[in-house]
């Protein structure tokens, strides 16, 4: 009975969480992952410019020692975000519960659990770091030690799983943004969380606005809509991509600086005598 309730539960929970909330949260852990991998390395880089061959020496450098205080901390915070999101848990945010969200998905987190299980993640995160479990004897449980090659491979897994995962749920644009993320990647002056929940709001020049709306039409996503403005202070209708602030204008696509693209107030061509004529659309609202 208890069985059956339970999982009645659990279908109720992934009935109603969002899927746009659950993505962008999972998006988000993965950005705290990211970074705290690269704080792992720029400490691991300090510490290895301070050590010498003197072992002695090196035990009495309180900046060295207070380096490898940190490399610890910050390795078992990794560990303890990689089991997280290797968790098969519903209502956490993990690639599990993505998986039986989006109805896609099911053997990569598969794949990504197993690693975290094989390599004994989730053991030291349970015996070491979280949700520890309390041993009945002295040294009942040896340290479990985590090599850096398999914190950075399991970091590559989940990255790329969240690619993936974006792909589906955001389209041709998930290659661009994420791109867009990776310059930010060493800009810490914003809260990891936010600013990889930001990553589908990220601003994308025009040339990779263009190439992402020819591929969502290879896709079969109808992209352009007719929309009324003034050419030359005529009334007329041209085709635009609202999403993405893209006009059609002859056989020429024009990217304008903001979108989307709520209405188009005016589009004027002309130019001074000796010059080639060119469209200048004026957006508005966008």
């Amino acid at each position: 009975m208890w069985r059956s309730v339970s999982l009645a539960d659990q279908r109720l929970t992934v009935l109603k969480t969002a899927a746009d909330v659950l993505v962008a949260n999972l998006r988000g852990e993965v950005g705290e992952v990211l970074t705290t991998w690269l704080l792992l390395r720029h400490f691991m880089a300090a510490a290895a410019t301070l050590q010498s061959n003197d072992p002695a020496k090196d035990l009495a450098n309180k900046e060295l020692a207070f380096l490898w205080l940190l490399k610890g901390k910050l390795q078992n915070e990794l560990i303890a975000r990689l089991s997280e999101l290797g968790d098969q848990k519903i209502g956490r945010t993990n690639f599990y519960f993505a998986a039986r969200k989006l109805k896609d998905f099911d053997a990569e987190a598969a794949a990504f659990a197993g690693f975290i299980i094989a390599n004994k993640l989730r053991k030291k995160r349970n015996q070491e770091v979280a949700h520890r479990k309390q041993p009945e004897q002295w040294l009942e449980d040896r340290d479990i030690h985590i090599p850096y090659r398999t914190l950075v491979k399991a970091t590559a897994m989940a990255l790329r799983l969240m690619k993936r995962i974006d792909r589906s749920v955001l389209g041709p644009a998930a290659p661009f943004l994420w791109r867009q993320a990776r310059k930010k990647r060493y800009d810490l002056t914003l809260a990891p969380r936010a600013k990889y929940m930001l990553v589908p709001h990220y601003h994308l020049p025009g040339d990779e606005r263009i190439l992402i709306v020819e591929q969502e039409q290879r896709e079969g996503k109808l992209v352009w809509s007719e929309m009324e403005t003034s050419v030359d202070g005529k009334p007329a209708k041209v085709l635009a991509c609202k999403e993405w602030g893209l006009l059609l204008l002859g056989d020429k696509c024009v990217a304008l600086d903001q979108y989307p693209l709520q209405r188009l107030d005016a589009i004027r061509y002309g130019a001074p005598s000796g010059h080639s004529s060119r469209a200048e659309p004026q957006a508005g609202d966008a």
